[in-house]
């Protein structure tokens, strides 16, 4: 029987990550080094994995919250104020005095559609398992007080903080479940998409944690794997033996594995005009949780998640997301 990752309608999931402010660039070519160049369009955009899988979670109807640091900066006020327009809620987030906020420019080329991103995080210190303990899980937490059904984390350079957070998330649900058979545990998803986690996943043993494991193309082809088949294939051992492994590959789809479907695969939907791709694949990690989290097949959750970042990549950020009416 295929594992079934439904969560109570009233329960929320919690992307824990980054947020920052994106500064898009839009250009008819790639810019030539050391000459004057004009750009077409300019806009601000709230940007950062976590924060954007928050917020597509939100637009598609889920109840999402984004946890992470937040600079007392000049741009604070903008990043709230984009979550809380947005149904994110952000009353957990730590904020950090005397830092600066995360910058991404974001160079797009209308002729090559390509995407460029230069990324300047100054000092926001990441997430500790401290603060995880102060305002998510705390000791004692009782069952019935639990907000959240599913926490998803973005790998990011605090790898050994994010082991911990999910092994106290474990610790957590086998406990409840000793003392409560009804217990629902909280389920965790992981995503490996920036290439220097590779290390880290195995110094902390990180590969049998989650219950559900995001691996993007890049991490894929960084690690020697040429297909997604070949990921599968190559990862899925590394995971503890109830866990479902997902990738997405660009314009040929996505495939997904497990224990009870074997592997399976969704093909890509394109939009007729591709208009912007950043942030696509945080958009198909969103979409494919809320169908999982609905209780769907695999197949129908890696599908959902394909349609939904078609539909972004034809469109100029997430708002317009809103006019699809997507049903899981």
């Amino acid at each position: 029987m295929e594992q079934n990752f439904y969560i109570q309608e009233n329960k929320r999931v919690l992307f824990i990550g980054l947020a920052c402010v994106d500064l898009f660039q839009i250009l008819q070519s790639y810019p030539i080094e050391d000459m004057g160049h004009r750009c077409t369009e300019s806009y601000w955009q709230r940007g950062g994995n976590a924060g954007n899988s928050a917020t597509v979670f939100a637009i598609l109807g889920g109840l999402a919250e984004y946890f992470g640091t937040l600079a007392i900066d000049k741009e604070l006020q903008f990043i709230q104020q984009d979550f809380q327009e947005n149904n994110v809620v952000t009353q957990n987030c730590v904020l950090i005095d005397k830092a600066t906020c995360p910058l991404s420019v974001v160079i797009i080329s209308l002729g090559s559609q390509s995407r460029t991103v230069l990324h300047t995080n100054k000092n926001l210190p990441e997430l500790t398992i401290k603060h995880f303990q102060q305002k998510i899980l705390q000791p004692n937490l009782s069952p019935t007080s639990l907000q959240y059904g599913w926490i998803h984390f973005e790998g990011r350079d605090n790898a050994c903080e994010i082991a911990q957070m999910i092994r106290l998330i474990r610790d957590y649900n086998i406990k409840n479940q000793s003392e409560n058979r009804s217990f629902k545990p909280i389920i965790v998803s992981l995503e490996a998409e920036k290439l220097r986690l590779s290390a880290e996943l195995i110094k902390y043993d990180m590969w049998k944690l989650p219950d559900v494991m995001f691996i993007s193309k890049d991490f894929a082809k960084s690690e020697g794997f040429l297909s997604m088949a070949d990921a599968m294939q190559g990862f899925f051992p590394r995971m503890k033996e109830e866990a479902v492994l997902i990738c997405a590959w660009g314009e040929e789809g996505a495939a997904a594995m497990s224990a009870w479907t074997g592997m399976v695969f969704s093909a890509a939907y394109k939009p007729q005009t591709v208009v912007d791709t950043c942030g696509a694949g945080d958009t198909f990690l969103s979409a494919t949780i809320l169908a999982l989290t609905k209780g769907r097949p695999l197949t129908e959750c890696i599908t959902f998640g394909c349609q939904v970042a078609g539909a972004k990549c034809g469109m100029q950020g997430f708002q317009k997301l809103k006019e699809k009416h997507f049903q899981v």
